[in-house]
């Protein structure tokens, strides 16, 4: 006979008796005693037992929890919402790792926290639903108890059966369970985001300029005004702070305790804004089309003809009262009488085979305004946004303003008062070159070029009265703001208040997002507060917590031990039968009379060797199930699913990584906090109710994998509370008994919570450059025309050539962007982008073009040196450069002889400014020329590639009667210090790959290659000393201005070199006639990047000296475009690769180690458990006795009190234990 059966022989009588003790025993577990037959035998009153979970205190507080949560969620989003953000920083600067956390991590943290806490009230309540339905009066049917499994159901199913069930604690307690993991924990981390929003806050300012005194000055007014408005309206640069194109505001700035001007922005506060305005009136015109107009205001001016031009076109004229040397026509010389000292006639006629065919002429006179505004302005340039009117203007009081000089400057181009400025502020602005391809005869006035600049119409507009009038309003309200905002002295303490708006980078509460979210928590609030309500009225009829097998048969040990030991009541689903927790357990109601038990065996028939049949071990009687949650099949596709979802992350991640980014699911922030943030913790929400649900069958099994064993103890079987815990708090008692599958299963479980935080933060947007492909033209070669170069310089415009010195003054002065295809080093090639790449939000152009520039050399000679020389002759007012030693040619012819080479450059150092003897300081440029009539080639080589620089100091005595101008004949110069230095330009041409915005304005270059020599390519293979010098000529020929003296004892930089110089060193030192000469360590470096950004610039400006391509050519390139794309958070990426890796190792884990098939049906019930104890002397016998952990229990077959065959749970020796049988 098997050793499993030989036990059986000694199986001992029952006896009835036994159910009274083990009923004395209970009433010490119903008073409080531990259930494991602990404490006295006196029996105390029974007592209700509710868990913890379900009592108010632990209820009120989560239910203050989710009220806070929603108060301050709500708090955040007014707050949010009333300040622009929750947490601000500059635009370029990143968040502190803190805020990060806060918005990031903190609120789905806090989510996954409040989920875990919950579902432990939710798990008490489901598991302890069958017990409060039978502790009603009127017990309840099976369907409603004892068949109830709501704690192994999954989280959206368990809910709607509890609302058709009635059973109202489970319906709210899982409602709340399914909206905090599905709705709260998912959408609370997409609530917050970054964004880029305005922030205003009221702060104190100070007016710190004003009008009220200073305003007088006339030194002041000079023609720095007419640079910068030259600047302004033909070069791009930006207008001043608190300046407007039709006035200025009174300038303010924040006090200097307050830092918020840090942060980019805007103020706003209250000023004075400043302007004028023009009246105008139609001239009566007279005379002769041909032999010109006279033009009468019908007030006593009337003015002489003004003959036309000899060549078709128009005459544009801005004629203004007063006479200088520097204009053609003034209205005091025409005759008019000083009462239109304020007035100036604008005449505008269309030439036509040298007769007047159209004319528009305008008797204008200025009125100036002050209003009363709130202006705003840039915090970053204190550029004028907007100006609102609190008032009418009114008329500027007199004296505020010198009039007078103001219009002087205007019409004459010069102020009234000659005054030592510098070379900005010094000499007539030529404007024609300006408008060449207008048809406008030279020569033309300041102000018509300002008029037209500010407008920019077709020249036919302008014979029209109303356009031209308001084109020299708009001049006029320029320059008049250029003005006051120069001359405006600074005033004493006026405090005003002040908003302050910042754009800035900012936390924001999405508002939709937050909306639902607080909606979600007040719902769960009620439904918290409801289940609190419901606990708290519900009868209990508990004495202890059904927490383990023990326990629940000791409760229904009544109802096992009686009832259920006759088979015709086995199925526990007839319509009859009610049950009911009393004092003493359960029992069933209604009941059917009980029928007569079976007897056990008079006669152990096996006693030889022979065992009953039914104890034999057989697979017909006996077929295990295994749930369907550990099926292959749905392992399979869960194990499917994490493999897929680690495979679309790290498919998704690979992508970001090549592709700079992917798109944005949408424009609708919402919708992308829901893809980004929602849909991912939404997978982790649902991976976590799988693992608990895989947790809970364990936690069910692992005690029967112990009892098929056949030797387990209570405390490993019986005993062990694993369903009346969440899984994470499972992991430790897991881990003290061993169960290492079940531990990893709580860790993994719990890890799901990690991965919605990780999930969370997982997709992150970012503003990139998205590059695509292109095709280019080319229709520009990299060759001049000298014609068109020489034409520039000498027929157009008889000035001296000066455009290219503004506009590198107000690029290195004011930073305004050089022109289109320039940079400080080259100028390149343009090409023209497809219109099919044209698009909106197109950054920028690649491609790959040709780039000039001017490689230049500068090196310092004194006339101690052998070889070349340069020095300053005294006696020939030059500066004079000699080559020896050098081969020579005669007539044209090179020859093997040897000689000496000569440039000179004559009128240098003509002229000083002052009138006493002393120390003199000058900056000479000159661009010698041979001495010899018919020079050679080689000379004429060497001369048109020096450019002599000189920095000197001399002794300077005046002689005769002095002026204050004296000429060189009324000088003794005497040099005592001088730095000399010869640059030499070589043009190089390379390519280069090129990146433009749509404008043309270069963002960056790349070189590709060597540089080469590219005089002749540029010369067109024509004589590159003709080139040389033409480029030498278009560069320094205009350099000086029209009071520019060269001896000098200020430090004021009267020539553009001086200007520039002082400019990029950012010192005057080198002017100080006291000081040294400046090194050539130092010039060197500075002129050389000078000349070639005066040569790069000169090209930009003149692209019409450049030759077409004899045909278009197509060049590869690349359009950027700035769009915001989807990140991936490489640390999140990483820990949540991790998790899921750990995710797939546990679940492949889980289904190969799961525990066998051993049960005939799951005990997720009530009643599966009971159906496994009966007739088992595990519920007859005392099991509360104390040597009850002596027992060795297993679970198989048995013949049980009723004398029949059962599956289940029973003590050793009476049980043959499954084992895998």
């Amino acid at each position: 006979m098997p050793k499993e059966y030989r036990s059986l022989q000694a199986r001992p009588s029952y006896k009835r008796e036994r159910p009274q003790k083990w009923f004395n025993t209970a009433l010490k577990a119903f008073a409080g005693t531990d259930p494991i037959a602990k404490g006295s035998e006196t029996a105390l009153p029974p007592q209700s037992w509710k868990p913890v979970t379900l009592r108010a205190p632990l209820l009120l507080a989560i239910a203050g929890f989710s009220m806070s949560s929603a108060a301050t969620l709500l708090y955040l989003s007014w707050r949010s919402r009333h300040n622009g953000g929750l947490a601000f920083t500059h635009l370029d600067q990143d968040f502190p790792l803190s805020t990060v956390f806060a918005y990031s991590y903190l609120p789905t943290l806090l989510a996954v926290l409040f989920g875990m806490f919950w579902s432990w009230v939710d798990l008490d309540t489901k598991r302890l639903e069958p017990y409060f339905q039978m502790s009603k009066p009127e017990g309840a049917s099976s369907s409603d108890s004892l068949l109830l499994s709501y704690p192994f159901e999954f989280i959206a199913f368990a809910p709607i059966r509890a609302f058709k069930r009635r059973h109202w604690a489970v319906f709210l307690s899982g409602t709340t369970t399914a909206l905090i993991f599905w709705t709260v924990t998912p959408l609370l981390g997409a609530v917050f985001t970054e964004n880029r929003v305005v922030r205003s806050a009221t702060r104190s300012t100070t007016a710190v300029v004003d009008v009220s005194t200073g305003m007088m000055k006339t030194t002041s007014l000079n023609a720095g005004i007419l640079s910068d408005a030259y600047a302004i309206t033909w070069l791009g640069r930006d207008l001043p702070g608190f300046v407007t194109s039709n006035g200025a505001v009174t300038q303010f700035k924040l006090n200097s305790d307050d830092r918020s001007g840090d942060l980019e922005g805007t103020w706003t506060a209250i000023s004075n804004f400043y302007t004028t305005e023009l009246h105008c009136t139609p001239a009566k015109i007279d005379g002769d089309p041909k032999a010109g107009y006279i033009y009468d205001n019908n007030q006593g001016c009337r003015t002489d003809p003004i003959p036309p031009s000899r060549t078709n076109g128009y005459d544009a004229f801005y004629i203004g009262y007063f006479n200088d040397p520097n204009v053609d026509w003034s209205l005091a010389y025409l005759g008019c009488p000083p009462n239109a000292s304020h007035t100036f006639l604008a005449i505008w006629a269309a030439v036509l085979d040298s007769r007047l065919t159209k004319v528009t002429a305008l008797f204008c006179e200025p009125t100036y305004l002050v209003q009363m505004v709130n202006a705003t302005v840039s915090a970053a340039n204190k550029s004028v946004i907007e100006a609102v009117a609190l008032g009418p203007p009114t008329a500027l009081s007199q004296g505020l303003f010198n009039t007078s000089d103001f219009e002087y400057l205007l019409g004459a181009g010069m102020p009234a008062y000659a005054s030592r400025v510098e070379v900005t502020e010094s000499g007539v602005i030529d404007q024609w070159r300006r408008m060449t391809d207008m048809e406008i005869h030279w020569p033309v006035s300041n102000m018509v070029g300002f008029a037209v600049g500010a407008s920019r119409r077709p020249s036919q507009d302008y014979l029209n009265a109303t356009v031209l009038a308001s084109s020299f309003q708009s001049a006029h309200q320029l320059l008049f703001g250029l003005a006051v905002n120069r001359i405006a002295s600074t005033v004493g303490p006026d405090v005003r208040s002040g908003l302050v708006t910042s754009n800035v980078k900012a936390i924001v509460v999405v508002p939709v997002l937050a909306i639902v979210v607080v909606v979600v928590l007040g719902l769960v609030t009620l439904f918290v507060l409801a289940l609190l309500l419901v606990s708290s009225t519900r009868r209990s009829q508990l004495r202890t917590d059904p927490s383990s097998l023990s326990n629940v048969i000791k409760i229904a040990k009544p109802c096992v031990s009686g009832n259920f030991q006759r088979s015709d009541i086995v199925d526990i689903n007839h319509p009859s039968h009610r049950f009911k927790l009393d004092d003493q357990g359960i029992s069933i109601l209604q009941n059917k009379p009980p029928r007569k038990s079976t007897p056990l065996p008079k006669t152990n028939s096996w006693q030889s060797g022979s065992l009953p049949e039914c104890l034999l071990p057989s697979r017909q009687d006996y077929q295990p199930i295994r749930p369907n949650e550990m099926r292959i099949p749905l392992g399979l596709i869960f194990l499917a699913v994490l493999c897929a979802t680690t495979a679309i992350l790290l498919a998704i991640f690979i992508m970001i990584t090549r592709g700079n980014g992917l798109p944005l699911p949408s424009t609708n922030d919402a919708v992308n906090q829901l893809a980004l943030n929602y849909i991912p913790v939404m997978f982790a929400t649902l991976l976590e109710p799988f693992w608990i649900l895989l947790n809970r069958m364990l936690c069910i099994l692992q005690p029967f994998v112990e009892l098929c064993q056949g030797r387990a103890k209570p405390s490993q079987s019986l005993d062990v509370k694993y369903n009346s815990l969440p899984p994470q708090l499972i992991f430790w008692r897991a881990l003290r008994a061993r169960h290492l599958l079940l531990a990893a299963v709580c860790l993994v479980g719990f890890s799901a919570n990690i991965l919605a935080v990780s999930l969370g933060a997982l997709f992150e947007d970012r503003s990139v450059h998205d590059q695509h492909s292109a095709q280019f033209t080319t229709n520009m070669a990299p060759t001049i025309n000298q014609t068109a170069l020489l034409r520039m310089l000498f027929v157009d415009d008889p000035n001296p050539y000066r455009e290219h010195f503004f506009v590198a003054q107000s690029n290195i002065t004011d930073e305004t962007a050089l022109p289109a295809w320039t940079t400080p080093r080259f100028y390149f090639v343009p090409f023209d982008a497809i219109t099919t790449v044209r698009k909106e939000g197109t950054l920028s152009y690649s491609a790959l073009t040709q780039g000039i520039g001017l490689n230049v050399q500068c090196v310092q000679f004194n006339s101690s040196e052998s070889g070349t020389k340069v020095y300053y002759n005294e006696s020939a007012d030059s500066l004079d450069a000699l080559r020896t030693d050098s081969p020579i040619s005669i007539a044209g012819e090179p020859t093997n002889r040897r000689g000496m080479m000569s440039c000179t450059s004559s009128g240098v150092g003509t002229s000083v400014w002052g009138n006493v003897n002393g120390t003199y300081a000058a900056e000479f440029v000159a661009m010698p020329t041979p001495l010899n009539q018919v020079p050679g080639k080689e000379e004429q080589e060497f001369c048109s590639r020096q450019l002599i620089v000189a920095f000197l100091r001399a002794n300077i005595t005046v002689a005769d009667s002095p002026t204050q101008n004296m000429e060189t004949q009324a000088l003794s110069v005497d040099i005592t210090k001088g730095l000399y230095m010869s640059c030499k330009p070589t043009v190089q041409i390379g390519s280069f790959d090129v990146t433009v915005d749509q404008e043309g304005h270069v963002q960056s270059y790349r070189q590709e290659g060597l540089l080469k020599d590219g005089s002749i390519q540029l010369a067109h293979e024509r004589n590159t000393s003709s080139l040389y010098n033409a480029i030498q000529w278009a560069i320094w020929s205009g350099q000086y201005g029209s009071v520019s003296k060269d001896w000098h004892t200020d430090l004021v930089a009267d020539s553009w070199l001086s200007y520039l110089v002082k400019r990029r060193v950012r010192s005057t030192a080198f002017l100080d006639s006291s000081r040294s000469p400046p090194p050539a360590t130092m010039m060197g470096p500075v002129l050389e990047e000078l000349y070639g950004r005066l040569f790069a610039i000169l090209l930009g400006i003149n692209t019409q000296i450049f030759l077409p391509v004899p045909a278009e050519s197509m060049a590869p390139g690349r359009v950027l475009v700035r769009t915001t794309r989807v990140f991936m958070s490489r640390p999140m990426f990483v820990v949540t690769i991790v998790l899921l890796t750990l995710n797939i190792i546990l679940a492949v884990a889980y289904y190969t180690k799961r525990p066998p098939k051993m049960l005939q049906e799951m005990p997720t019930t009530i009643a599966s458990v009971l159906r496994m104890v009966q007739g088992s002397s595990v519920v007859t016998e005392d099991v509360f006795s104390g040597s009850r952990e002596e027992w060795q229990i297993g679970y198989g077959k048995y013949i049980g009190t009723d004398g029949k065959p059962h599956i289940g749970i029973e003590r050793r020796p009476f049980v043959v234990p499954w084992a895998g049988n």
